[in-house]
């Protein structure tokens, strides 16, 4: 909840940094993947455009349900770190290449290898932060589950990886045996999950 009403307050003043920022480069700026991930990274998170927009479509409430922490800590430096120009001109000159499509595209290539493979972790899973995280949610949708209704979690593909380590949101839900899908596999989500 904190990160979605401090993103709401924002959201202009960072469109208007990384408008600032790009007039500073070259006109073809706007299309590199460096720039187009950052203004993903800046702009509404997917993840909650996409709850809405479900839900809107089903007459379904969403709620957000993350802890702040890492919120805290990150979102306040998007204005003067992330948005500065001379960080726009580091991505631009020294960031990934490629379109922003076939980055996504490897993302879910990612996920599915991760689904099927149970990796081991990339970054650490025994931060602390990250694995009370992972405990939060996992008691929230439980709780929201043992309530009798139907749970949809919209989220990053790593909480939902059966790693090595036996951390994770995953862990901490395998025994409800939930459905995981990507999200360019959800025009076939199963009719039992559909409302009513």
């Amino acid at each position: 909840p904190f990160s979605l009403r401090y993103r709401r307050r924002q959201e202009s003043r960072w469109q208007r940094l990384l408008g600032r920022g790009l007039k500073e480069l070259p006109p073809e700026a706007s299309a590199h993947l460096g720039i187009r991930r950052l203004a993903a990274q800046v702009a509404l998170p997917f993840e909650v455009r996409a709850a809405r927009d479900w839900g809107r479509g089903r007459g379904v409430c969403w709620r957000p349900l993350d802890l702040a922490g890492a919120s805290r800590r990150h979102l306040p430096r998007y204005a003067r770190e992330l948005l500065a120009p001379e960080n726009l001109k580091a991505l631009l000159a020294n960031g990934p290449g490629g379109s922003l499509e076939e980055f996504v595209a490897g993302e879910f290539h990612r996920a599915r290898l991760a689904y099927l493979r149970s990796p081991r972790r990339l970054f650490t899973g025994d931060d602390p932060e990250t694995r009370r995280r992972e405990k939060f949610l996992a008691r929230r949708l439980r709780r929201l589950a043992a309530s009798q209704v139907r749970v949809v979690h919209l989220g990053g593909w790593e909480h939902l990886v059966p790693w090595q380590d036996g951390g994770g949101l995953w862990h901490g839900l395998a025994d409800l045996a939930p459905l995981r899908l990507l999200l360019d596999e959800a025009d076939s989500i199963p009719e039992i999950l559909a409302p009513g």
